[in-house]
This record gives structure tokens, C-alpha cells and sequence, in this order.
């Protein structure tokens, strides 16, 4: 992912810190400090697809799969 696709998404929900990432996406915190270092410094986030699929349903807010709305 580019850095300025994952800005854009961090811009989307709201995020300014790596623990909104962490909270969001359950990945470690130091996974989320990486992809926030690279992408301010302009480099290519290694995301894998599983989580570039979650960040696309926290965008849209859409629940983990089996899990109630209401």
C-alpha cells in the first residue's frame, strides 16, 4: 500500500495516533508505529490483505463477520 493510500485511511477514520490502529485492526503496536513511521516518511506500508480488508470494513463500519450490530 502506498503511503499516501494509508495516510488517506488513518485521515478517513479519524486517526492521528498508532494506538487508534492498534484498537481498531487488533494488530500490535508495534506493527501500527511501523506502517505510521513509513508512511510519514513516504514509504511503501507492508500491509497484508487480510488487514487491508479490515481497514476497508472500518471505513464502512462494518462489524467483524458473526458479530451483531444491535
Amino acid at each position: 500500500m502506498t503511503s499516501q493510500e494509508f495516510l488517506e485511511w488513518m485521515e478517513t477514520m479519524g486517526f492521528t495516533k498508532a494506538a487508534q490502529i492498534v484498537t481498531c485492526l487488533t494488530v500490535s503496536r508495534n506493527h501500527a508505529q511501523r506502517w505510521v513511521r513509513d508512511a510519514q516518511a513516504g514509504l511503501d506500508v507492508d500491509i497484508k490483505p487480510t488487514v487491508a480488508l479490515a481497514m476497508s470494513a472500518a471505513v464502512h463500519g462494518l462489524p467483524p463477520w458473526g458479530k451483531d450490530t444491535a
